[in-house]
């Protein structure tokens, strides 16, 4: 039951429940595993919670629940799970989702779902078989698509997708990271366009490569989406409350939801082989220029 991975994914679970409960299922979701370990068992919970009735309504059935177990043995024609054939998700595979999905749901089920693990192995053929398949959704027909890192995934897929980030509780920052990361916050929330000079400052003047500068982005968008969250009176970690009092001073929703669009397209740039110090400046300019 997704309810189970509460305590590991509380922010995913909750959000999960919450877009339930209003009704405001999407079409299509992207679930950003971060290489969480269970990550796998948690999309198939999702997927379960979106299907099965039981799940919303007598979560403990769900143990025995008919609908679920078949799902767990691939063996429902409502739900299909792909997964890449060699190096890649082909476009055959794509296909065979329309096909099978232009037949009647076997159980008459309110939605049919399917899954597409590795969703960053779509070649060219597959994602623009997918993405006319998500630019004409059918009627009840949900698309689960799984990758460890979404910037992986194509723009324009990606754009037609509700995104969802996986905590990993494996993967937490030194110490010494998580400093730095409130240092460069800090200085810009503080200093605005100024940061451009006051930063290298800050760092001591300390030099961090490409793959240094991903793993901040991405922590910053990390603390950001928690400022969201804390705006929407939601559960955050304790331990972030200083830096995201700091942030909550200077920022309504608007200018957090701006900021992280700007995070994320940071993240996009630095998966190609750029000048960090240009694309910081350029980062704080555009960050800090936000009515």
């Amino acid at each position: 039951m997704l309810a189970s991975y509460m305590n590991e994914q509380p922010y995913f679970v909750e959000e999960i429940t919450r877009i339930v409960d209003k009704n405001k299922i999407s079409q299509a979701y992207l679930i950003e595993t971060r290489n969480c370990q269970n990550a796998n068992s948690i999309v198939l919970s999702f997927a379960k919670y979106l299907y099965c009735p039981n799940h919303i309504s007598k979560p403990t059935m769900c143990k025995n629940c008919n609908l679920c177990s078949l799902i767990d043995y691939n063996a429902n024609g409502d739900f299909i799970q792909i997964y890449p054939d060699g190096s890649f998700i082909k476009k055959k595979q794509i296909m065979e989702i329309k096909e099978k999905f232009m037949t009647k749901s076997l159980d008459n089920q309110i939605s049919r779902i399917y899954i597409i693990y590795e969703a960053d192995k779509l070649n060219k053929e597959s994602a623009n078989a997918l993405l006319k398949f998500l630019e004409e959704p059918e009627k009840n027909i949900i698309a689960i698509l799984v990758t460890e890192n979404r910037y992986k995934v194509i723009d324009t897929i990606r754009s037609r997708c509700q995104i969802f980030s996986l905590l990993n509780q494996t993967m937490e920052l030194e110490i010494s990271d998580i400093e730095t990361v409130h240092k460069i916050i800090d200085c810009i929330e503080q200093k605005g366009r100024q940061a451009i000079a006051y930063l290298p400052i800050a760092l001591e003047n300390q030099y961090y490569n490409r793959e240094q500068w991903i793993t901040i982005f991405t922590s910053m968008q990390y603390i950001y989406e928690q400022a969201v969250r804390k705006l929407e009176k939601s559960s955050f970690p304790e331990e972030m409350d200083s830096v995201l009092a700091k942030i909550l001073e200077k920022n309504n929703e608007q200018r957090l939801l701006h900021k992280l669009e700007i995070i994320h397209s940071k993240l996009q740039d630095l998966g190609y082989n750029l000048n960090t110090n240009l694309m910081l400046d350029d980062f704080i300019i555009k960050f800090t220029d936000i009515n």
